[in-house]
């Protein structure tokens, strides 16, 4: 493999590394965007949880707007929750849409007891101008 890439002119091997820069620096900012919904489920702050969602999320029917419903809903029926999600998987469907396979740990606590789920779960994200937002799957 590396006599190959010696054969290789220097512009096709700096795009290559480009790409590659390119595809890592996409994935780091989906890793924010999912771990930032982590952080925004634990302290139940529905604002940072809406900022997340695109404009057009579209899944099983449900808009953003029916998804922050949904997050009130279970916001105001829990004292406390913790949300941790693992094993994260990533890939692009195209330039501007991605998905990410993921586990998650999900703790609430009512009435003093601790209780938790761990689920798997596929969501969908596209880019946006303001970056990448969660556009299905939740």
């Amino acid at each position: 493999m590396l006599n190959y890439l010696k054969k290789l002119p220097v512009s096709i091997i700096l795009l290559i590394t480009l790409i590659l820069a390119s595809c890592s620096s996409e994935k780091q900012e989906i890793h924010e965007v999912l771990d930032a919904r982590d952080i925004a489920f634990t302290a139940h702050d529905t604002a940072a949880y809406s900022a997340l969602l695109h404009p057009n999320y579209n899944h099983l029917k449900q808009n953003s707007s029916d998804v922050i419903e949904r997050v009130k809903q279970l916001f105001s029926q829990f004292d406390m929750m913790e949300m941790h999600s693992r094993d994260r998987t990533i890939y692009f469907v195209d330039d501007t849409h991605a998905q990410c396979e993921q586990s998650y740990r999900l703790r609430v606590k009512a009435d003093n007891r601790w209780r938790e789920i761990n689920r798997r779960e596929r969501i969908e994200l596209t880019k946006s101008p303001d970056g990448w937002k969660i556009s299905g799957g939740l």
